[in-house]
């Protein structure tokens, strides 16, 4: 029994396949083994509250422990070495065919991670599905799903765990914090007997009140130029802007704005309430609803 404890193990020139395998083994439980103990020792010498912390700090333990634990691997391997040619061309075409998704998750992995990918708190819409990233390994990403309808824009508080592959061959939609700003629309649909003028000027006063005039401008302006280096952008109007439409029921207010992508729909909210409470104190403004008429047969 002795002559598979570790210290034997690693003393031994020539080791046969099975002595080789359980060497793997106690390195992979002694690794493990460590990295557990630091991990706790961190979290209680430097104790946390911000999950982002605690992640971060966890993700970085992580791969310098999978680092260890390659390196420790590599001089059991390098006894075995001249036998690779013949390995490689036994399984290699297996691999290939086999492997094909880990391959393609491992690239996404390097793809998600250049200029043109995205990031921790990214907002992303792939697949049909639309959450915030919070977590990025090495085979999968994984969103915190928000719900879809354009008047929630709320978290579901589920995972969904989605292989990197799909930032290859899927199209994906990103609110980066890099460019976290994004335009919002609030349409408002007025009766032809409406003063839409009157309605149009307390818009744009409650617009300017609420979101301001040049509030976000210049940020706006900087993070163009960073995303300028692999981007070819122009900036636009930045400030809040009215447009009005006829439409064959009524007159058509559309309220165009920068929001940040977090605050979509607090900033609805917000300015909806003002432009109900406004529009209710001036009884020449009349909003257009559908009425609906019931017959009754006795």
């Amino acid at each position: 029994m002795e002559l598979y404890t570790p210290h034997i193990l690693l003393k031994l020139e020539n080791r046969d396949l099975l002595q080789d395998l359980l060497l793997y083994f106690y390195i992979v439980i002694f690794v493990i083994l460590l990295y557990n103990i630091t991990n706790y020792l961190i979290n209680r010498i430097y104790p946390s509250k911000e999950t982002s912390v605690i992640y971060n700090r966890s993700r970085a333990t992580r791969y310098v422990f999978s680092f260890i634990g390659l390196i420790c691997v590599i001089p059991v391997f390098y006894n075995r070495i001249i036998y690779l040619p013949t390995i490689l061309a036994f399984t290699g075409a297996g691999l290939v065919i086999s492997l094909k998704d880990i391959t393609l998750n491992f690239i996404g992995w390097f793809l998600i991670h250049n200029h043109n990918g995205f990031s921790l708190g990214d907002r992303i819409e792939i697949d049909g599905v639309k959450g915030d990233v919070v977590n990025i390994g090495i085979m999968k990403f994984t969103l915190l799903e928000v719900n879809k309808d354009e008047y929630s824009d709320q978290s579901t508080n589920r995972l969904v765990h989605i292989p990197n592959h799909f930032s290859i061959i899927k199209k994906i939609l990103v609110s980066s914090e890099k460019m976290e700003f994004i335009w919002d629309e609030i349409n408002i649909l007025l009766t032809f007997d409406s003063d839409f003028e009157l309605a149009e000027s307390i818009c744009s006063n409650i617009l300017k009140e609420i979101i301001g005039i040049n509030d976000h401008k210049k940020e706006i302006e900087n993070k163009f130029r960073g995303l300028s280096e692999n981007y070819w952008l122009k900036i636009g109007i930045t400030t809040p802007i009215i447009y009005t439409n006829i439409q064959k029921d009524g007159i058509l207010l559309s309220l165009r704005f920068l929001t940040r992508v977090l605050e979509k729909r607090d900033l609805r909210s917000k300015i909806s309430k003002r432009i109900l409470k406004d529009f209710k104190n001036n009884p020449s403004i009349e909003l257009l609803y559908k009425k609906h008429s019931i017959i009754v047969d006795h």
